[in-house]
């Protein structure tokens, strides 16, 4: 019903069922409130007459009821009105009616009064509405009922006044009121539709714009806040998709270039068989180079697409890592580097499928063996540290700069790049390795100063070998 109205529109009829509540409600509060002050006057003004009542003739001498009866017209004489009282005995029995209630017709039926209480009681005659306060006294030695009545046409009439100032003022409050509320919205809500005039003007070409922020320190600067800062990471991601996308087909164009290349020249003219040969060695390595590396864009991009690349079994971290260390022996004794290991007896099982878990261990070690030189070491760490496992890579090449460190795990991105290209790399290697960690559940860092090498710290949650959760 209300998705269609603005939230300025909202926020007034909040408001106003909300005023219109606590007013109503404030009204009646006030006009009983009067009433009760009223008739509260009204009592007490009953209970000194009957005071004073008491007083006149407990200094006269009323032995009977007939000597009370006396005293009692006297009384009324000399009251204005003739005076507003009568006086029964304790059975009941009617001793004197003044005039003032004669005249208007008043019961003389004695009031059901009990002893030490005050009675109280409204007769709503239309010609003489009033309000009666009846108590037992006790005067000579008997119990009487003093009864006085007061007249309810003025206060009857203040409350009615009050209650057609209420019936008028209240709307006319409740409405200022809406009317405030609605323009206090309309320029505490201002704000929104410049941040909606702002974003409407960003696309993907204008990426670098931001929203305007408020001077005031409220909701919605906070809000342009967090919005601006989105936009910041939008702009990042833009950035990194697109030199991706550049660095992707400059990668993909340069193998299929040579294999083009290699084609067309065993095309050109007949060649020898040698020949022949030579160029498709050159295709099929090409190719081989080409498939790794869709590969592992497809993996990347699986994974930015938050898909499970993990086969979700346990994998002994351990075993992995001896099988990768007894791969890349001879390649690092080709390139006369001396490997170090110390892995435990110890399984550490990580929630990981085997191939990834080789792969990534393969990468670190592979990283290290291309960028040490000849005589350098290669360090390979297991060991248990904090309640998880730490796996260390750690070389005494060439090492990377702290400008260069930030960048280590971007995609294409190498340190050495004519070296990498040379021996195959394809620049997504650190970027698959960080994607195996972060979907392990674990953390991976690196720690390198030039000229002494590299070491690459990975860390994650493991289980023993009978299930138990470290």
């Amino acid at each position: 019903m209300f998705q269609n109205v603005s939230i300025r529109f909202r926020l007034t009829g909040w408001y106003l069922f909300s005023v219109t509540l606590i007013f109503t409600i404030m009204a009646l509060i006030s006009w009983w409130a009067m009433r009760a002050s009223l008739y509260g006057s009204i009592d007490n003004e009953l209970d000194r007459r009957n005071v004073n009542l008491y007083n006149g003739l407990a200094a006269a001498t009323v032995p009977s009821v007939p000597d009370m009866r006396k005293e009692l017209e006297r009384t009324a004489t000399n009251t204005w009105g003739g005076g507003l009282f009568q006086v029964f005995t304790e059975d009941g029995v009617l001793v004197f009616q003044s005039a003032g209630l004669a005249q208007h017709s008043i019961s003389t039926q004695a009031p059901h009064v009990k002893p030490g209480e005050r009675w109280r009681q409204n007769i709503g005659s239309p010609a003489w509405p009033a309000r009666l306060g009846a108590q037992i006294v006790t005067l000579g030695g008997k119990n009487w009922i003093f009864e006085q009545g007061e007249p309810l046409e003025l206060a009857q009439a203040s409350l009615h006044s009050f209650a057609r100032l209420l019936i008028l003022s209240v709307p006319l409050l409740i409405g200022l009121g809406t009317m405030a509320s609605y323009a206090i919205s309309r320029r505490a809500l201002a704000p929104v539709d410049w941040i909606i005039h702002d974003a409407r003007s960003i696309n993907t070409r204008s990426l670098s714009e931001r929203l305007s922020v408020p001077k005031s320190r409220d909701e919605l600067r906070r809000l342009t806040e967090t919005l601006n800062s989105m936009l910041d990471r939008i702009e990042s991601s833009m950035r990194q998709i697109r030199q991706f996308t550049a660095d992707a087909s400059h990668e993909l164009r340069s193998p299929i270039t040579l294999i083009r290349a290699a084609a067309e020249y065993s095309l050109n003219r007949a060649r020898t068989n040698e020949e022949l040969l030579e160029a498709m060695g050159r295709i099929s390595r090409e190719s081989e180079h080409t498939t790794q590396l869709i590969n592992d864009l497809l993996l990347l991009a699986r994974a930015d697409a938050q898909a499970d690349v993990l086969v979700r079994t346990t994998t002994d971290l351990c075993s992995a890592v001896s099988d990768v260390l007894e791969r890349t022996m001879p390649l690092a004794q080709n390139r006369q580097l001396k490997m170090r290991s110390e892995i435990p007896a110890l399984p550490f099982l990580i929630e990981s499928g085997p191939d990834l878990v080789e792969r990534l261990v393969f990468i670190l070690v592979d990283n290290a063996l291309k960028y040490t030189l000849p005589g350098g070491e290669v360090e390979v760490k297991v060991a248990e540290a904090g309640g998880s496992v730490v796996l260390e890579v750690s070389d005494t090449g060439v090492g990377i700069s702290v400008e260069d460190l930030p960048r280590i795990f971007d995609r294409f991105w190498r340190a050495d790049k004519v070296r990498s290209r040379k021996e195959g790399g394809t620049g997504l290697g650190l970027s698959i390795a960080e994607k195996i960690v972060e979907q392990s559940g674990g953390t991976i860092r690196v720690e390198s100063e030039v000229g002494r090498g590299s070491r690459f710290i990975v860390t994650m949650p493991y289980s023993r070998k009978d299930g138990q959760t470290v």
